[in-house]
């Protein structure tokens, strides 16, 4: 089953990818919408790399591992030419990631990450 996990948090990975790099509209956005989306996006993918990973010392390499991506994908959007790289779109990923964080830290051993 920790298989179905991993891919899926690959898969994840994957997609968020791509959509991040994708040209936005920015037409319907509100205030604050898009780092909200950020915050939510990494939360999940905490979640769900906690799932993929449940051993206790994956937690921190976890955290760091996504915030590196969070910042590489911010990095690749400012050479897109047609996406911005926002400093404040990684302080959301980075609250959303530490949400996660509590949130797994918080659970007992025996409850799994999500349960």
């Amino acid at each position: 089953m920790r298989s179905v996990w991993r891919w899926s948090f690959v898969g994840s990975l994957c997609a968020v990818l791509v959509i991040m790099l994708l040209p936005s509209g920015h037409g319907s956005m509100l205030p604050g919408q898009d780092k909200v989306l950020h915050g939510v996006t990494f939360l999940l993918l905490y979640l769900l790399g906690a799932k993929a990973f449940p051993q206790a010392g994956y937690r921190n390499k976890l955290l760091v591992g996504l915030l590196g991506y969070g910042i590489a994908i911010e990095l690749l959007q400012g050479l897109s030419g047609y996406r911005s790289m926002e400093a404040w779109d990684a302080v959301a990923d980075m609250a959303g990631l530490l949400v996660g964080w509590l949130w797994v830290l918080k659970k007992q051993p025996s409850q799994g990450c999500c349960g």
